[in-house]
C-alpha cells in the first residue's frame, strides 16, 4: 500500500505521539520511556520517547513499531501488535521471556520527521521493527536500518520496488507485491469486457509500481489505456484542485477508470469527478480503486451516488476462511475491552469496527508479529540475522512441518523445542515467503460499494 496520509499539520517538527498501549497479562502495566538524541539535522527537535510494553521477571525481548499517527490506518495495526504480543506473553511468551513493544511515531510522512522516531525505537535496543506505512516510507527507512542489521518487517507496502531491494536478507513483508495486485485488475477488467480504460495514479513508488504492472498485464489482454495521468505526492490534498487532470482523464469516454492513490486524494478524485459532471446518469464509466480506498474515510467523505458501484481489491481473507474470522472476532473484542477514549479512536477505529470494513493491513500487522516471534523461538535468539534465517522456516510449507495458527502457540512452540518445523497460517493469509522475503501466494478480494457499504464480490488467488 503506499502513503495514505490524513490532512497534516503544515510544519516540519516532529511530533512523537505518546498513547498508552494497555497490557492485560498479570494485571500490570510499565511504560518506559527513553529520550532519544536530538537530531542535528533538525531545527528545534522535540525528544522523542519510546513506550517500552513489558511484564517480565526475565528481560524482555524487545520489539519497536514505528508509525505516522495522522494516518488513520496506522493505529488499528498498532493494536493489532499489541493485541498479538499480549496473547504470546499470556502464553507465558517465548523461550520463558516476555515481549516489550517498543512505539515511536511521526506526526506526517516526511521522512526526516520519521527517522528521528525510528531513530528513537533503534537506540532503545532492538533488533527488528514493525514498519505499518507506505512504500516510499519503508524504502527510505530501509537504507538505515539494514545499515544498522535491523530487520524490518513492513505491513502494508506493496511496491514492486522493495523486492528490488539490497537488503541482506532484513526487509521483509506480510503484504503482497503489486506485481500481483496490477495482474489480478487488470484480468478482473478482462472479464468484465472492459476493454478501454483510463488511469489517475500518484507519482510514487507505490503508484508507479502498481500502475506499471497493470498497464502491462492489460495491454497483453487486448486492453487499452486511453489517457495516463499522475500527479506529485503531497502532505496533505486538502486545497488540491484535480480539475485539469480530471479533465484529461475522461476525454475519451473510457470504459473504466482506475484510480491508484492515497485515501485522501482517492477522496477529492471521486468526490470532484462528481462535483464537476464528469460522472453523470448519462455517462457513468466503471471506478475502480486500490487497496488504499478500502477504507471508510471514502464512504463517508463521497457522496454515495459517486461511487455506487465502484470496485477494488482488498488483500484480506474473506468471511469463509475460519483462521480470519475468529481473528476478526477477537480484534473486536480487544478494542472493546480498550480504555484508549481519544477522539482519534472513536472517529476513526470505531468506525472501522462497527462496519465491516476493519483495515485490510490490521490481520497482516497481526501476522507480523506472530512470525517475529515465532522465529525467534526456533533459533533462541534475538539477533536480526538469525531471525531471518528462521522466518521462512516457520512460515512455509515443507515436508513434515505441521500447519499451526495464532490459537496453536503452545503446540507451535513446544513442537520448535523439539526442533520440528511448523507452518503458520496466519489471519491474513497462509504465508509463504519466497527468497526475497515478499509474500508469494495468497488472495485478494474483490469488493463493492453497494448503497453505502462495503460488499465482497469474489475472492481471487494468486499467484
Amino acid at each position: 500500500m503506499q502513503n495514505r496520509l490524513k490532512t497534516s499539520p503544515h510544519h516540519i517538527k516532529l511530533t512523537i505521539t505518546y498513547f498508552l498501549l494497555l497490557v492485560f497479562v498479570g494485571g500490570s502495566l510499565f511504560a518506559q520511556k527513553n529520550k532519544n538524541p536530538k537530531d542535528p539535522s533538525k531545527q528545534g527537535g522535540k525528544t522523542e520517547t519510546a513506550i517500552v510494553i513489558s511484564n517480565e521477571t526475565q528481560p524482555p525481548i524487545k520489539v519497536g513499531m514505528c508509525f505516522v499517527d495522522s494516518d488513520p490506518l496506522d493505529l488499528p495495526q498498532v493494536r493489532a501488535v499489541q493485541m498479538a504480543f499480549e496473547e504470546i506473553n499470556a502464553a507465558g511468551g517465548i523461550n520463558g521471556r516476555r515481549l516489550s513493544l517498543i512505539v515511536a511515531s511521526s506526526s506526517n510522512r516526511v521522512y526526516n520527521n520519521f527517522y528521528i522516531a525510528l531513530k528513537a525505537v533503534i537506540d532503545s535496543g532492538v533488533t527488528s521493527v514493525i514498519i505499518p506505512d507506505g512504500s516510499d516510507l519503508v524504502i527510505k527507512s530501509a537504507n538505515y536500518t539494514v545499515v544498522k542489521d535491523i530487520l524490518m518487517m513492513a505491513t502494508s507496502s506493496t511496491s514492486p520496488d522493495i523486492s528490488l531491494l539490497k537488503d541482506n536478507d532484513l526487509v521483509w513483508r506480510t503484504s503482497a507485491s503489486d506485481v500481483f495486485q496490477g495482474r489480478v485488475v487488470a484480468n478482473l477488467l478482462d472479464s468484465m469486457k472492459l476493454k478501454k480504460a483510463a488511469v489517475i495514479y500518484v507519482d510514487n513508488n507505490y503508484g508507479n509500481g502498481l500502475f506499471t504492472n497493470f498497464r502491462d498485464n492489460f495491454t497483453k489482454l487486448g486492453g487499452v489505456i486511453t489517457n495516463i495521468v499522475k500527479y506529485a505526492p503531497m502532505q496533505s490534498y486538502r486545497d488540491i484542485d484535480f480539475r485539469q487532470q480530471l479533465d484529461t482523464l475522461f476525454s475519451q469516454k473510457p470504459q473504466a477508470v482506475y484510480i491508484i492513490s492515497d485515501i485522501e486524494d482517492g477522496i477529492k478524485i471521486t468526490m470532484q469527478s462528481q462535483i464537476y459532471n464528469f460522472l453523470t446518469k448519462e455517462y457513468k464509466p466503471q471506478l475502480i480503486g486500490c487497496d488504499a480506498n478500502y477504507s471508510n474515510d471514502l464512504l463517508m467523505s463521497v457522496n454515495p451516488s459517486g461511487i455506487e458501484g465502484m470496485i477494488g481489491l482488498s488483500y484480506v481473507r474473506p468471511k469463509n476462511n475460519p483462521t480470519h474470522e475468529k481473528f476478526l472476532a477477537r480484534f473486536k473484542e480487544f478494542l472493546a475491552q480498550s480504555k484508549d477514549t481519544s477522539s482519534y479512536t472513536a472517529s476513526i477505529l470505531d468506525g472501522l469496527v462497527d462496519t465491516e470494513t476493519i483495515d485490510t493491513y490490521v490481520s497482516t500487522s497481526y501476522d507480523a508479529a506472530y512470525l517475529l516471534a515465532l522465529a525467534i523461538a526456533k533459533g533462541n535468539s534475538t539477533a536480526s540475522g538469525d531471525i531471518a534465517k528462521n522466518l521462512r522456516e516457520v512460515a512455509n510449507t515443507a515436508p513434515q512441518a505441521e500447519t499451526v495458527t495464532a490459537t496453536d502457540l503452545a503446540k507451535a512452540l513446544g513442537l520448535l523445542a523439539k526442533g520440528k518445523r511448523v507452518n503458520y497460517n496466519g489471519a491474513s493469509s497462509s504465508i509463504e515467503f519466497d527468497d526475497k522475503g515478499d509474500v508469494s501466494s495468497g488472495s485478494y478480494t474483490v469488493w463493492r460499494v453497494n448503497k453505502g457499504r462495503y460488499s465482497v464480490t469474489r475472492t481471487v488467488s494468486f499467484p
